[in-house]
């Protein structure tokens, strides 16, 4: 297995993370490193470890397992000589760990209320779509109208999540373009 050379876009809970950085600018030895990881309910960091020149993280899949799942915005930050800096900074979705996850619910927000809207247009009686809460209303309370209409954003909105979906996986992405 070859080891990844940044951070990568996405990483499972509960699995053994480890990545390297190779930083002209900051080189292992003379530079310390430390990853920090942000959300609003959840924090971590890891210092990077000198492999010569190059700065080498790792985190074990015990303490991965316990990282909550989401968007992390990560900054790596170097320090030397008092000097402290922002080398890098990007995002990393963190996935639930797949053999702890037992029934987590993997679909956007987009796709459960455009499930949920499209379930209540199908049977208004759908108790079950009936209470389900959108922009503090239930289902029960908006217009037939109104749903049809934040149904059609929510069919884009999840068309959109498909399409970035398939890109990130390398698959092609047919666009039309249509002219009247």
């Amino acid at each position: 297995m070859t080891t990844p050379t940044q951070v990568p876009a996405q990483l499972f809970a509960g699995d053994t993370w480890e990545w390297t950085r190779d930083l002209a600018d900051y080189p292992a030895g003379t530079w310390t490193s430390v990853a920090y990881f942000e959300k609003v309910d959840g924090n971590f960091s890891v210092a990077g470890v000198a492999s010569g020149t190059t700065h080498t993280f790792t985190i074990a899949a015990a303490t991965s397992a316990g990282y909550r799942s989401g968007n992390y915005r990560w900054r790596l930050v170097v320090t030397a000589a008092g000097v402290r800096t922002t080398a890098e900074e990007g995002y990393v979705e963190v996935l639930p760990d797949p053999a702890a996850a037992g029934n987590v619910d993997h679909r956007s927000t987009a796709r459960v209320m455009l499930e949920n809207v499209e379930a209540y247009l199908r049977d208004p009686g759908n108790l079950r779509a009936a209470s389900y809460s959108l922009a503090g209303r239930s289902l029960s309370r908006w217009s037939r109208a109104d749903l049809i209409a934040e149904r059609s954003k929510l069919q884009a909105q999840v068309a959109q999540e498909e399409r970035a979906e398939k890109i990130r996986r390398g698959e092609h992405v047919a666009r039309y373009q249509t002219r009247f």
